[in-house]
């Protein structure tokens, strides 16, 4: 499923990441129902510590996310890759740019291979080459769950 603002760019209001974020957590009301792996970028920084090193990050935020040790373990080369940021990996959060931010929040949930990934608007701080290369992995994960359709608000 997609959701999309009525101009085809994705804004849907100032209420689009509050309705997001009740759907990766759980809601203090009402019922929300999701079957399947669900994966969520909304905001830059959300499941990471500034203290921690990249490489820290990558554990803690891939933990969060539901991965266990082992998948992280056994994918952490190919996050580190899709990254690109393997030179500061070793640096605490804290000195990265908001880019390099949203490139290791991706890289982690990527992998995931979930049945929902939940995109805000924080592709929008990195560079278009790595945009492209997140709408590639995202539209492998569109063919893998047999998305076929979206919600236009």
């Amino acid at each position: 499923m997609g959701i999309i603002g009525r101009n085809g760019a994705g804004n849907l209001g100032p209420h689009c990441s509050r309705y997001f974020r009740v759907l990766r957590t759980h809601p203090t009301e009402g019922e929300v129902t999701l079957r399947g792996r669900v994966a969520s970028l909304l905001e830059v920084g959300t499941g990471f510590h500034p203290e921690l090193t990249g490489r820290e990050n990558v554990y803690f935020n891939g933990a969060i996310l539901g991965m266990t040790k082992q998948e992280i373990v056994d994918k952490f080369d190919e996050i580190v890759e899709f990254s690109g940021v393997a030179d500061f990996l070793d640096t605490p959060l804290k000195r990265y740019s908001s880019g390099m931010q949203v490139r290791l929040a991706f890289a982690v949930a990527a992998p995931l291979e979930p049945e929902i990934l939940m995109v805000d608007e924080v592709l929008a701080v990195v560079d278009v080459a790595f945009q492209r290369k997140c709408l590639g992995k995202m539209g492998k994960v569109k063919k893998r769950a047999g998305s076929r359709e979206s919600i236009q608000f």
